[in-house]
């Protein structure tokens, strides 16, 4: 009975991981063909490179804003772990069937996920305060980047 629940309990979050890092596959994202390649049916490799660059809003784009996408891309990963920590912890507790070993495991694990996500909120929010509040607001963007102002 104790293999079948571990091997229900790892299924389970294997088709849960399975669905959340490739359901993106599944969307659409054809592009339009151009107008010469309308009667062929076939799409030139330029166009699709095109198209992917508008479709995904790097084209263009500076350093900034990519990495802010990542950073953004990380904390929700995070996130989703911190979901995943919670879910399967409080599993555990809720089957532990008065095992005080598993029923303090459990405590330990969300309280660990709990600080995790507190440390990885508070370090987001206190560099967004300090990027925010920076002494960067006398200078300029020029072709050849940055150049402080005169007062």
């Amino acid at each position: 009975m104790k293999s079948v629940k571990n091997f229900f309990i790892k299924t389970s979050f294997v088709l849960l991981f399975s669905f959340l890092f490739f359901s993106p596959l599944s969307l659409e994202a054809q592009n339009e063909p151009n107008q010469s390649d309308q009667f062929t049916g076939t799409v030139s490799r330029d166009s699709q490179t095109g198209a992917f660059f508008r479709e995904s809003g790097y084209s263009g784009a500076s350093a900034d804003s990519i990495i802010g996408s990542i950073i953004k891309t990380v904390l929700s990963l995070l996130g989703i772990v911190f979901l995943v920590l919670m879910i399967f912890s409080g599993y555990q507790w809720m089957t532990a069937g008065g095992n005080e070993d598993q029923v303090n495991q459990a405590k330990n694990r969300i309280k660990n996920a709990v600080i995790g996500v507190v440390v990885v909120i508070m370090a987001y929010a206190i560099t967004a305060f300090v990027f925010r509040n920076l002494p960067a607001g006398s200078s300029s963007q020029t072709q050849g980047g940055t150049t402080r102002t005169q007062n």
